[in-house]
């Protein structure tokens, strides 16, 4: 939209008007965010009487700012900050909703919740069900609680735009800068999920599993938790050793961990079995290439004193393959486990407040001390949390 015709909008329709008018085309997706521009925006707002001619004699002056001057008094200076702050704040989100090589969705359920540090309930298993003869009672059945505590926090980060930006119809910048602040705050989300789910930072005092409230270990080494395959295993010790992962084999013996030692909590005597099928393999992006093959290979090519024998592969389209430079990062023994289960049935992403999108106008102290003629501030409130154990198996991957 050219200067001129934001103009006539701004005249006819008045401050509101134009601020809603605005609004509705960019819902209606009959104009975008980039067909505005940002110097002739504020021209039209009488904001830039006379910027042109400034800045052309500014050039042979080495000038590098042009002051934001308000021209009339029958549109003020906000108009230009609070559609401008809606431009910006659009691109925002535009760049926070770029989800391109990002997992973390996959791997969380998210639960909209209006307080921080939530207590989720679940029960405990005491006794299953029993034989009821005919014309005797039903046998009583107690259970006791079980629930665990969610942690948030609060990320954000503030963009300035100065006067230059605008005085030089860098719109385009504008825009870049925008979408970049809300690309890196989707990147930090990922990260916590990643992170939350590899319970990367339970040594540090941050835990991810909160049963009662207390934070505990997610993949307790000693086997205890039900979820862990590797050295230290003495619950299962038939899976104390690593499991590198290197062909299907190895996904058939982790299947077969979670097939007999993956037991519900029942009291009424020996745990039993529980039905979870695995929906994706989780890895380091050093494992990506090999778990990709492994997963979507047709067949098993297996040589012997007998020629090559070929089968179909038994775990062809078993699991999605995901992975993320975030467990990478961990480094050390870390860098090579992976993980099988189903992640959106254990890891829940209590959401209090999604993104947002905020305007400071141009009455703050960075507007005479660095020239910022608005700012806005991007933020999200949420935490992950693990609500069981059972749900995904760590492996050990050092061969």
């Amino acid at each position: 939209m050219n200067g001129t015709s934001l103009r006539g909008l701004v005249e006819s329709l008045g401050a509101e008007g134009f601020y809603q008018k605005v609004c509705q085309l960019l819902n209606e997706k009959q104009v975008a965010v980039d067909d505005f521009s940002y110097y002739e925006l504020a021209e039209a707002c009488g904001v830039l009487p006379s910027l042109r001619s400034a800045g052309r004699r500014m050039g042979g002056e080495g000038s590098t700012t042009a002051l934001l001057r308000e021209a009339g008094p029958g549109v003020s200076t906000s108009l230009f900050q609070v559609v401008t702050g809606e431009l910006i704040g659009r691109k925002v989100i535009e760049g926070y909703e770029d989800a391109s090589g990002f997992i973390g969705d996959k791997l969380v359920t998210v639960i909209p919740s209006r307080y921080r540090q939530t207590k989720l309930a679940g029960f405990r298993a005491l006794a299953g069900p029993s034989e009821v003869h005919e014309g005797h009672p039903y046998e009583e059945s107690t259970f006791g609680e079980k629930s665990v505590t969610t942690n948030e926090s609060k990320q954000g980060r503030i963009l300035s735009i100065n006067e230059e930006l605008i005085a030089f119809d860098q719109t385009g910048e504008i825009n870049r800068r925008a979408m970049q602040m809300g690309f890196y705050l989707r990147q930090e989300r990922e990260r916590a999920i990643v992170r939350g789910v590899s319970d990367a930072d339970a040594g540090a005092g941050k835990p991810v599993y909160r049963p009662g409230g207390v934070g505990t270990g997610l993949y307790a080494t000693n086997g205890s938790h039900r979820n862990w395959v590797g050295a230290g295993n003495t619950t299962s010790s038939g899976f104390a050793t690593a499991v590198p992962l290197e062909d299907w084999t190895d996904i058939e013996t982790v299947l077969h961990y979670r097939a007999t030692q993956v037991v519900d909590d029942r009291v009424d005597g020996s745990g039993r079995p529980i039905v979870m099928p695995v929906k994706h393999l989780l890895v380091p992006e050093a494992l990506r290439g090999r778990a990709t093959s492994i997963v979507r290979s047709t067949e098993i090519r297996v040589s012997n004193d007998d020629g090559e024998t070929k089968f179909a592969n038994p775990v062809q389209g078993l699991v999605e393959v995901l992975s993320s430079p975030f467990l990478d990062e961990q480094g050390g023994e870390a860098a090579f486990d992976w993980y099988l289960g189903d992640f959106r049935k254990q890891f829940v992403w209590t959401e209090i407040w999604p993104v947002q999108t905020f305007l400071q106008r141009a009455e703050s102290e960075a507007a005479f001390e660095r020239d910022v003629v608005l700012r806005v501030k991007v933020r999200y409130f949420g935490g992950i949390s693990a609500v069981d154990t059972v749900g995904v198996t760590k492996v050990d991957g050092r061969a």
